[in-house]
């Protein structure tokens, strides 16, 4: 049979193919942000009628609104197991539909390898001349996939194809498609503010020519993005290849022409995204996607000579304990990759890792500070105080690293918003961390 042949002989509608191939009781890899949102929609309405029970999914966080906070999904009957949250499944975890799996990126081949998944629910591309339907800017996918027993690929026209080790997949090994053609569903990328542009202005400073970067979405990332279009010779390795990366590299800023590690190219995970950026990394081989437990592997992210890592978090105490995913107890996003990435900038040669973020968070009950004598009760330690370098707000930036307690409690109340830095310096007085 040709490929066409092939793929017309699975190609079914969406209740069709949950028919054919789902089960209750199964396992099912979902992936994450832009899903197979009609075939996975289809699945759920079933759920909610009773037709299925004891499905679990497993992925990252979503930008399809698929009704997670129903409460007809009970958690005998449907359970997402999300290593990341968005608003979607921090709204279904109030009803028990979603629950939260602590995940460093780095370990999803083996925590795939560990669900074990009987059927992978996909978006992929239609496939090409020789029959390869491609999965697109999802580099957490590949290992969902090959660690499935089937796979239920949804065709969408709209996916681009994307140059990586693991993106493809031959028609032959797909057991069933749904043709669903829609547009992306596309994040914005978050406007930078004032604050944004400060904060990013202290770390701009540091970074070199030829330096390798990685950034992360919002109003930071981006304000540091596209402040580096005066340097020269950038490099890219990165979790997210976002728009001020594609815009940089367009105009010859980010040429990877001074990488120690996959040269010539940007490397990355995955993509949020513009449509036009979409149509930038669209069979463009300068950019290229890897799976998260190769593109997040601490070796592979020091290997880059000058590694500049940007992340940000949610507070901070005066040790330099960081949380990123969590209001005290309430899980809130995840710890994704930014411990891989610190890590390995770390332990780059000439590397550089930076915490970056505002000085108050704005609450109902008014400015708190994001600095603080110590983390709220329930708050999750996303990263360990020894492995913290810059911390980075609109008041300045500071080196904690190998200071002892009292040097990193001062040199954090110096960036503190100035309202509380004198409650910050009594209360560490107070409790031993100054003296």
């Amino acid at each position: 049979m040709t490929y066409d042949e092939i793929y017309k002989s699975k190609l079914m509608t969406a209740d069709e193919a949950i028919k054919a191939h789902i089960k209750n009781g199964d396992k099912l890899f979902l992936g994450g942000l832009d899903i197979a949102k009609e075939t996975f929609t289809t699945l759920l309405n079933k759920i909610k009628e009773g037709e299925y029970s004891g499905i679990s999914a497993y992925g990252n966080l979503i930008l399809n609104d698929i009704g997670l906070d129903d409460e007809r999904l009970t958690p005998d009957k449907f359970r997402y197991y999300a290593y990341f949250y968005g608003g979607y499944e921090r709204s279904g975890a109030k009803y028990g539909s979603v629950t939260n799996v602590p995940l460093h990126l780095n370990q999803f081949e083996e925590y795939m390898k560990f669900v074990s998944p009987d059927v992978a629910v996909i978006p992929m591309s239609p496939p090409d001349e020789q029959g390869f339907c491609n999965i697109g800017p999802a580099g957490y996918i590949p290992a969902g996939i090959v660690n499935s027993k089937k796979i239920i690929a949804e065709i969408n026209k709209n996916i681009p194809r994307v140059c990586g080790s693991r993106h493809d997949f031959h028609v032959s090994e797909i057991s069933a498609f749904v043709e669903h053609n829609e547009p992306i569903d596309i994040p914005p990328s978050g406007e930078s503010s004032e604050t944004d542009k400060k904060i990013a202005s202290y770390i701009l400073e540091q970074i070199p020519d030829g330096a390798c970067i990685q950034l992360g979405i919002g109003g930071t990332a981006n304000a540091v993005g596209y402040g580096l279009i005066d340097k020269k010779h950038l490099g890219v390795h990165s979790e997210m290849y976002g728009d001020s990366m594609a815009y940089l590299q367009k105009l010859g800023v980010i040429d990877n022409s001074q990488k120690t590690f996959m040269p010539g190219r940007s490397v990355c995970g995955f993509t949020m995204a513009t449509r036009e950026t979409l149509d930038y990394i669209d069979k463009n081989p300068r950019v290229y996607y890897e799976p998260y437990q190769y593109v997040n592997d601490v070796k592979n992210i020091a290997a880059n000579d000058n590694m500049i890592s940007i992340n940000t978090g949610l507070s901070m105490d005066l040790t330099g304990q960081l949380c990123s995913e969590s209001i005290g107890f309430r899980q809130f996003s995840g710890s994704g990759g930014q411990v891989d990435y610190i890590r390995g900038a770390t332990l780059s040669k000439g590397g550089k890792s930076f915490i970056a973020m505002s000085s108050v968070a704005n609450t109902k009950n008014g400015p708190v500070s994001k600095i603080c004598l110590s983390l709220a009760p329930g708050s999750i330690v996303t990263t360990l105080r020894a492995e913290i370098m810059y911390v980075v707000t609109e008041y300045g930036c500071v080196n904690l690293r190998f200071c002892d307690v009292p040097t990193r409690a001062k040199r954090l109340i110096s960036i503190a918003h100035p309202d509380f830095r004198d409650e910050l310096t009594f209360e560490a007085k107070k409790n031993g961390l100054i003296y």
